[in-house]
């Protein structure tokens, strides 16, 4: 009994259930429109390019002055005239003044090149005015 109903079933899910017609297959519909894609305008990121150079010399050159700075403060430490010790000791918290504020001006170039390269949107993606029947009266992005 077991093997009759298989069979049975097999059978029935191997004939097709419609019966394909001798007829011409009916038109095509339309196809779909085709709708062009708006290819953004090339943008040229000089401005961001110019920005990671100056951030990373700024950097660069911070650990130069504070190396410097080491150096004048161990000339600091093995001078014995109270003149020039006083002379060395202005000079090396000087530089190390310098020094941190180039670092932190780097990072702040640096950030900004971040910024204009991949974070900032195009400028004529922010405000549009757009006029027709199916489509919005304005639109603010952020």
């Amino acid at each position: 009994m077991k093997r009759a109903l298989a069979a049975l079933l097999a059978v029935a899910l191997a004939t097709p259930l419609s019966v394909a017609s001798a007829a011409d297959p009916a038109p095509a519909a339309t196809p779909f429109p085709v709708v062009p894609i708006e290819q953004p305008a090339p943008r040229s990121h000089l401005a961001a390019w110019g920005c990671f150079a100056a951030g990373a010399g700024l950097m660069t050159g911070s650990f130069l002055i504070h190396e410097r700075a080491n150096r004048t403060y161990r000339d600091y430490l093995s001078s014995t005239d109270p003149t020039r010790i006083d002379d060395l000791y202005d000079r090396t918290a000087t530089l190390d003044r310098i020094s941190a504020a180039t670092l932190i001006a780097g990072e702040a170039v640096f950030a900004c090149g971040i910024y204009l390269r991949f974070l900032r949107s195009p400028p004529a993606a922010r405000v549009a005015l757009e006029l027709g029947p199916s489509r919005c009266g304005a639109s603010v992005r952020f």
